[in-house]
Formats: structure tokens, C-alpha cells, sequence
């Protein structure tokens, strides 16, 4: 507070005229620190007293310390800087995949009178057909595995896989292709397995080693179609000896008159520099061989799975 000099009201330290009286009114200084009056002290030379304001002693000239002692600073405890403990670092977590959802084809149903029916999209990522999925069309499939297949895209293509089902997963031949000792084929609506004659085992004889039983393949055939009624079961065998084996229900050496999806002259079957060759003679229904590995398929396939039949569609 400041005090007016003039009425003597008390005045805030930031007003310059008092509310009392209207008088300039000023701060009032700091006070002078009191200087230390001069004292006594003996020259460390020769003893004489002099004022300790000398800096010099008047009877022998040696130089006089008069600087007092400095105080003993008080020193505030030292307190011990914390150390900093980098905390450790979070594993950052795994992105998870980027599904890509864009199209990129789709599989249409061809009805058994060739028309169109539903279809499934086809995504740039991977697309899982079977009865357990969310298609209608194969939920009410009892010849589809839960899981049957897989489907992904590929550089603008697809790869399909079968995913271990029970009754396979077909691609229509458009070319003349290999066969491999094992591979099932469907040709209308017969199962057909085929086998190198080295691969058939004979049945079993008697005591008698040299000797074969009725029914044991004959050393002259180079191959066999079996027709499939079961898992693991043969219902009849067409036993191969010529070079060149057609396929119908009307002509060739192995007949199937009953099937009505079997054509006239449907497909061939040859034994070229000891490989099997099948190829499809412009059948209506085509000739389908079944996949044993992964494979790529391309713009107009047509895959059987199950009692459907699709067409890739890119």
C-alpha cells in the first residue's frame, strides 16, 4: 500500500494520484542496504592495527586481506535425478489380411436343358463352394462335401482346388489330354476309372504260385476302364488291348446304350509311345476328367461339382 503524503489515505501500489486528496503519489524506494561501518584488524605482516577498509598496511605497505569470510552457502540436499527406464516396446499387431472384394468373374448354373440358371460372384480374393456355404444353390446339394472347393483368382484367372471332397470336382476337356494311372473320368452319367494294366493286382489264386485265377488281367492288355458304383467298388471292368478304344452308346468297343448322355460316338482313348490319351469327339455333353491337384481354369470351363454344372465367366 502506498500512503498519501498530503491526507494520508492508503492507496494501491499501482495508483500514481491518491482517491483522497488527487496527489501525485509515488512508490517509495527500496531501502538502502546499511553499509558496514570500518573496523580494526592487525596487518598479517608486522601487526600494527589498521581500519579494515586499507587495502594496504600503513607501517610495513604488505597488502591487508580484509575480505570477510564467505558465508557457508546453504546448500539444498542433493536430490538424485531419476533415471528413466524406457518402457518396452508393444509388439505391434499383425495386419490382419486385406480381402479384396472386388469382382473379377462369376460361375453360372447350366440346367440340364442348357439354359441359364443362378450364379455365384467371384472375387479377387478366395471363394469356398460347398454345401455348407451360403449359396442356395448348393445347400440343397447332398452330392456336395460341407467344404467341396476352393476357387481363387489369379493374374486374371482362377485357380480351383478341391478341398478333399467325396465325390470330386470335374473339368470338361476341350483338348486331347494325358491320363495318369488312377484318374476318374465322367463320360454322361457313368463313373469310369482308369489304370495301367501293371498297376491291377491279380487276384488272388492257389497254393500254386504260376497259377491265376479266372478273372486276373491277361498279360496282353495295356489297360483298364472300370466302372465306379462306389467307393472302392468296381461293378464291371473294359479290359484295353487295342491301340485306339472308342467310347459311345451307339459305336465303338465300349457301349453304354442305357445312359441317354452318352453320345453316339462320345470319346477315344489311345496308347501313344506308352502314354493313354483321351480326347472327346464333339460329344453334347463333354467328357470330364477329374482333378487331382490344383488347377487353373480359364473363360468358358465348365466345372462339375456335386449335380451342378457351371460355366467360368470372367
Amino acid at each position: 500500500m502506498i500512503i498519501c503524503k498530503n491526507c494520508g489515505r492508503e492507496n494501491e501500489d499501482a495508483y500514481r494520484f491518491c482517491l483522497g486528496c488527487g496527489s501525485a503519489i509515488s512508490k517509495p524506494a527500496a531501502p538502502v542496504a546499511e553499509v558496514a561501518k570500518p573496523h580494526a584488524t592487525d596487518c598479517p605482516h608486522c601487526g600494527t592495527h589498521v581500519p579494515s577498509n586499507f587495502k594496504f598496511c600503513g607501517a610495513c605497505g604488505g597488502a591487508i586481506n580484509t575480505a570477510a569470510p564467505a558465508a557457508a552457502v546453504a546448500r539444498a540436499p542433493e536430490i538424485e535425478a531419476p533415471v528413466y527406464v524406457k518402457p518396452p516396446r508393444t509388439p505391434m499387431p499383425s495386419p490382419s489380411p486385406v480381402v479384396d472384394e472386388r469382382p473379377a468373374g462369376k460361375l453360372t448354373v447350366i440346367r440340364p436343358d442348357g439354359t441359364e440358371g443362378a450364379t455365384i460372384a467371384l472375387t479377387r480374393g478366395e471363394v469356398v463352394l460347398g454345401r455348407s456355404s451360403t449359396y442356395e444353390t448348393l445347400s440343397t446339394d447332398p452330392f456336395l462335401s460341407p467344404k467341396h472347393a476352393t476357387i481363387t483368382y489369379d493374374n486374371g484367372g482362377f485357380l480351383v482346388r478341391d478341398e478333399g471332397s467325396l465325390n470330386g470336382v470335374f473339368l470338361r476337356i476341350r483338348d486331347e489330354v494325358e491320363l495318369n494311372d488312377g484318374d476318374c473320368l465322367r463320360i454322361g452319367q457313368e463313373l469310369l476309372k482308369f489304370n495301367f494294366m501293371e498297376s491291377v493286382e491279380a487276384l488272388a489264386g492257389s497254393a500254386d504260385s504260376k497259377a491265376k485265377r479266372h478273372g486276373s488281367p491277361d498279360p496282353g492288355y495295356w489297360g483298364r476302364l472300370a466302372l465306379v458304383a462306389g467307393p472302392d467298388l468296381v461293378s464291371k471292368a473294359f479290359m484295353l488291348h487295342t491301340e485306339d478304344v472308342t467310347i459311345g452308346r451307339e459305336m465303338g468297343s465300349i457301349l453304354f446304350r442305357d445312359d441317354g448322355f452318352v453320345s453316339g460316338k462320345h470319346a477315344r482313348l489311345t496308347r501313344v509311345n506308352g502314354k493313354a490319351m483321351l480326347r472327346d469327339l464333339g460329344s453334347s455333353n463333354g467328357t470330364y476328367i477329374r482333378l487331382q491337384k490344383e488347377r487353373r481354369i480359364e473363360r468358358g470351363d465348365l466345372i462339375l461339382m456335386g449335380q451342378q454344372l457351371f460355366r467360368l465367366e470372367i
